[in-house]
């Protein structure tokens, strides 16, 4: 039978009439050459599949079993995780290795390794995943009436980064009809949801080198430099070297939130050869400045943050000559009309 269907793909909305057949969509031809990749994703009898224009079809369900399977390096583990029974796990395996026409897993007594075509399914995944969830999210906002729409992470301390209000007030003026989502999360977290499509974009500290799989427009830097509280100083002088810390306490982000700066200053630390006593880890920098400005310790973290502060003191020394990018960052190759905006508009402003 024949029904009607919308579609929102690159910001066009695309209604044509498709024919639905033992449960699979059958596309116009003349449809095919609108879509970058010949993908379509929709749903039917609530099960959400993606086929591509020479016919493989699978639903993402078995998708995400294949990629837990990988992850977890073996049938039984991803099982667990999931949860599911093995034998069922096993089952929806082989269903998808039929319906895409490829085996995926080599097989043996002690286990399962990837071929060649499973390395290439995997690889490309969990860009299947998330465009499936920036599609749906499009389309999701279509329907409420947003002619256009932003989801956008911007870093935890962006009340210290007068530029991040700005170009965000910009933006509002400029674009109204716009609807602009704003999520404050630390870099690692955000780096995560713009890769599995949660985020369309994110500004965030991060170099390039951390993430190949995102594009960038650097919007600022900033100098690491070393917090201590001015009431409770747990050094008798200002300090001028790394080793004016020998010992004492430092509170640092856990690599989770922060992976990229971690490994930096990791690598700075090895190379003047000072080791941190690190006392405590935390997820976000409230914490760590709370904890600073009581007296429990030192920490690293861009010197702006200090600016204004009656509790801190910042200092840059010449053994910690880092600096820390504040970039605009988005999936490569997928830049939304609204993020070009953004560029454009800190480009303006430079």
């Amino acid at each position: 039978m024949n029904r009607i269907r919308r579609y929102a793909l690159s910001q066009v909305v695309f209604e044509y009439v498709v024919t639905l057949n033992a449960n699979k969509i059958l596309l116009p031809d003349s449809v095919i050459p609108l879509w970058d990749e010949a993908l379509v994703v929709f749903s039917v009898q609530n099960e959400t599949r993606i086929v591509t224009s020479s016919g493989a079809d699978m639903n993402t369900k078995k998708l995400r079993y294949f990629m837990a399977v990988v992850e977890a390096g073996s049938i039984s583990s991803a099982a667990k995780q999931i949860p599911i029974a093995q034998p069922a796990l096993t089952r929806q395996i082989h269903q998808l290795e039929a319906d895409i026409g490829a085996v995926l897993f080599h097989r043996d007594r002690k286990g399962v390794s990837l071929t060649q075509a499973g390395h290439y399914l995997y690889a490309n995944g969990q860009r299947l995943l998330s465009e499936l969830e920036s599609v749906a999210k499009k389309t999701r906002d279509i329907a409420n009436g947003y002619r256009e729409s932003l989801s956008l992470g911007i870093s935890t301390i962006h009340p210290y980064i007068p530029s991040i209000t700005a170009l965000i007030s910009r933006f509002r003026s400029r674009y109204p009809s716009t609807q602009l989502t704003l999520e404050s999360m630390l870099s690692g977290p955000q780096t995560a949801a713009i890769l599995a499509g949660r985020l369309d974009a994110g500004i965030l500290f991060i170099e390039r080198e951390d993430e190949p799989r995102l594009d960038y427009y650097p919007l600022a830097s900033f100098r690491m430099a070393v917090f201590t509280s001015r009431c409770h100083p747990l050094i008798a002088t200002a300090p001028t070297s790394l080793k004016d810390f020998h010992g004492a306490p430092f509170i640092r982000f856990s690599r989770t939130s922060t992976p990229g700066s971690f490994d930096r200053l990791d690598r700075c630390f090895q190379k003047v050869g000072f080791i941190p006593n690190t006392v405590q880890e935390c997820r976000d920098d409230i914490t760590i400045r709370s904890l600073v400005a009581t007296g429990m310790g030192y920490a690293i973290m861009p010197s702006i943050m200090a600016l204004g502060d009656k509790d801190i003191v910042a200092y840059e020394l010449e053994d910690l000559p880092l600096a820390t990018d504040l970039m605009l960052a988005w999936q490569k190759g997928r830049q939304p009309e609204a993020v070009k905006t953004l560029c454009q508009l800190a480009e303006e402003s430079n």
